[in-house]
């Protein structure tokens, strides 16, 4: 067989073992933990495929959400507070004017690309740190979720179930993950916009000094975040059929959830594009998520609590392995050995060297 053939076959079988590993193994091992405790990581059939694909859509839209401003060092803490009043406000629309969860989920992208670009503009005009304006906008947002909700009175549908039956639905689902993906594709590789983000991102002064204007940059971001978080919003509140919001900073927790799928993704993002790599991330943060979700309705000790601290567990060891996996590496593969059997060989052949 042709060496040059050989070698990039080798190379194909590694990126496609690097795409595909994180999923497996979530999936794998979130298979044998419940089968240990005497059911299946599917158990409920149809019914949990739909709360799969539902939890899958919802991390998916915050995820790539937060990446965009996390992935340039801005760390937006108003991100659950944007999704929150852009639900409440497109569930109060939609069901007040008969619009449907589609419509809902119209305007409450809507709502969320208006108040994500005024987080913005305030980043912006402010020059204060996207810490404390974050800060700032969550706990003014909130405010107003419980003013429009009569404080923080349920959002409620009535008795049209449609809205829950939405969230449910996977047609409609797998659709409004084509939709968050299409946009990131499009406008973060076939735009200019995009072209100067990843500008940004690999040499903010350079790319300044070329012409690329950072603050226009910075803008766009928050509005795109603000409209995918306005759909996860949507689609949050019809899932609970209304929810009951919360203040006092409640909604920050909301940017934090969506960090383990993001750190999967570092690794992912080595192999293939970054939005799929959150994608396929997110799927297999989902099947952690359904796993658990079993555990706990098999056995009642495994608590919320439990799950959390599994789940910052998990979340640690990765981090260990990214920051030393060069060295983890060398030793799965026995690397330092190999090569040492191998100079061995090679001064066995040739004992005058």
């Amino acid at each position: 067989m042709d060496p040059a053939k050989n070698n990039q076959a080798v190379k194909v079988i590694k990126r496609i073992a690097g795409i595909l590993a994180i999923p497996v193994l979530c999936f794998g091992i979130m298979e044998l933990v419940c089968i240990a405790n005497g059911i299946t990581l599917f158990n409920g059939g149809y019914s949990t495929l739909q709360l799969f694909l539902r939890g899958t859509t919802f991390v998916f839209l915050l995820s790539l959400g937060v990446s965009i401003n996390m992935h340039t060092g801005r760390f937006d803490f108003s991100t659950g507070a944007v999704m929150l009043i852009s639900g409440v406000i497109g569930a109060k629309v939609a069901y007040g004017l008969n619009l449907g969860p589609a419509g809902m989920m119209a305007v409450a992208a809507v709502a969320g690309l208006v108040i994500g670009g005024l987080v913005g503009l305030l980043y912006i005009l402010l020059k204060l740190p996207p810490m404390i304006i974050g800060l700032g906008m969550a706990l003014i947002l909130e405010g107003v979720v419980a003013i429009i909700t009569d404080g923080c009175q349920p959002v409620k549908f009535g008795t049209d179930t449609s809205y829950y039956s939405f969230t449910v639905n996977p047609v409609a689902l797998l659709i409004l993950m084509a939709l968050g993906l299409g946009v990131m594709l499009v406008i973060f590789h076939f735009t200019k916009f995009g072209y100067d983000y990843r500008a940004l991102q690999t040499g903010q002064k350079i790319a300044v000094n070329t012409g690329v204007n950072e603050k226009m940059n910075a803008l766009g971001c928050y509005i795109i975040a603000g409209f995918l978080f306005g759909i996860a919003g949507a689609l949050s509140i019809c899932s609970t059929n209304g929810t009951t919001p919360t203040i006092n900073f409640s909604t920050i927790g909301t940017m934090f959830s969506c960090f383990l799928p993001l750190f999967f993704s570092g690794f992912i993002g080595k192999f293939i594009n970054k939005q799929v790599a959150i994608l396929l991330s997110c799927i297999s943060y989902e099947f952690i998520q359904i796993g658990f979700g079993q555990i706990t309705f098999k056995n009642a000790a495994f608590t919320t609590e439990i799950r959390s601290v599994v789940e910052a567990v998990i979340l640690v060891a990765f981090l260990i392995y990214l920051n030393n996996e060069v060295k983890i590496v060398e030793v799965v593969m026995f690397k330092k050995f190999r090569e040492k059997l191998k100079a061995k060989k090679i001064e066995t052949a040739d004992p005058e060297g």
